[in-house]
């Protein structure tokens, strides 16, 4: 199947193949059938309902680019990062990777872009058996013997350079996964996914396991590789400061109810961030949700299977015991995908009546709060690169 859609190229990006976008995604919609969908499934129970993850996503990743994604457990940033690595597909939208159409590609192509189009994820190399061919040696040197190291030289020489740079030396080459700690397999993991230079790496939060001294030594690694061999990051994880720090010059954007809520260089996010629910997410800025049960709680879901009958309780009546009973995200992804208006609406401290009646776009902030007052910007003073989904703070 030849995926590559040159007609989209002169009049959706004004280029040539030669200088197409690294990523550019199109407006994405992921959901999961209630029988796939964990605890929020046992709530909706045999409903038919679907568990709504992403809810219409959209942007461009140029090469060399840092794009950092914050958001809470239950936001669809993990959904988002398997369909941009090629896991799963899109319920709609399309993702073109380096101008091939990523989303309509079947396994064998997804395989072919390995070299180019890497994946580390927080958990990576866990479950896998004692089989020699999952020994240290062979998941590093095997993988260079299939994609050989640009400018040639030793297959086993470069993969021992990397596996030394994260940390790791010889004594570990004969051992296999489930023989290392947590966070030495995601060392392992991190030097198989720089081996290659790739173009792309999907990075979901790669250094979730590590202690804070290997933490951001692996971070200084990540963006020195990236930066000798210009690679792209999308780089993911519920720790604003984690991000800023690694997006360096990028940017940043947060994630709520599967959408953007806002998008910002990355420099500024914690001096000129606009939307209410990023505020929110700063100030708490490490904790694991700034609202209360933001992440759906299994001890709570069970509690609700129990309490109410949900083959027939109505939505609006589920969205409603969900947030009372503190179940921020599920009750916030429901609402997304079911009505107008935005979806932090009803926890929002800067809300006002519109903001039930129209579905904010993310668009240029022109606004800002000053004592109580939404002020104009001047045009001067007006970033395109800094979006918001906020009717208090755009044009819309």
């Amino acid at each position: 199947m030849n995926v590559w859609n040159k007609s989209v190229l002169p009049e959706r990006f004004g280029m040539t193949e030669q200088n197409v976008p690294l990523l550019q995604v199109e407006n994405l919609v992921k959901s999961y059938p209630a029988e796939e969908g964990g605890f929020l499934a046992g709530l909706l129970g045999g409903s038919g309902q679907r568990i709504p993850a992403l809810n219409g996503i959209s942007f461009t990743l140029n090469e060399g680019e840092t794009l950092g994604l914050i958001g809470e457990s239950g936001s669809g940033k993990s959904a988002l990062a398997r369909i941009i690595a090629g896991q799963e597909k899109p319920d709609k939208g399309r993702a073109y990777f380096r101008g091939k159409l990523l989303t309509a590609m079947g396994e064998s192509e997804i395989r072919s872009l390995s070299p180019h189009l890497r994946y580390l994820e927080e958990d990576a190399l866990t479950g896998l058996t004692n089989d020699p061919k999952n020994r240290v040696d062979r998941l590093l040197f095997d993988l260079a013997e299939k994609y050989p190291p640009q400018g040639g030289g030793s297959v086993r020489e470069a993969g021992m350079r990397l596996l030394t740079r994260v940390g790791l030396n010889e004594i570990y080459l004969n051992r296999f996964p489930n023989q290392l700690s947590g966070g030495e397999r995601q060392r392992l993991a991190l030097a198989r996914a720089l081996l290659l230079r790739p173009r792309l790496i999907v990075a979901d939060e790669p250094v979730s396991n590590l202690d804070l001294t290997t933490r951001t030594s692996m971070l200084n690694l990540m963006k020195q590789i990236g930066h000798e061999s210009k690679i792209a990051f999308i780089f993911i994880s519920h720790d604003p400061s984690m991000v800023r720090y690694f997006a360096g010059e990028g940017r940043i954007a947060i994630l709520f109810a599967g959408r953007f809520m806002e998008e910002i260089p990355a420099r500024e996010v914690f001096n000129k961030a606009t939307h209410p629910y990023t505020k929110t997410l700063l100030e708490v800025n490490s904790a694991p949700s700034p609202l209360p049960g933001g992440a759906l709680d299994p001890d709570m879901a069970f509690t609700e299977m129990e309490r109410v009958d949900s083959n027939t309780l109505p939505l609006d009546t589920l969205e409603n015991e969900l947030s009372d009973e503190g179940n921020v995200a599920a009750s916030a992804q429901l609402a997304a995908a079911r009505r107008q208006g935005c979806p932090f609406y009803r926890w929002c401290p800067e809300k006002f009546d519109r903001c039930t009646e129209v579905t904010p776009q993310l668009l240029p902030v022109t606004r800002r709060l000053d004592e109580g007052q939404y002020v104009p910007l001047a045009q001067e003073e007006i970033d395109p690169t800094h979006r918001a989904a906020c009717l208090r703070y755009i044009d819309q």
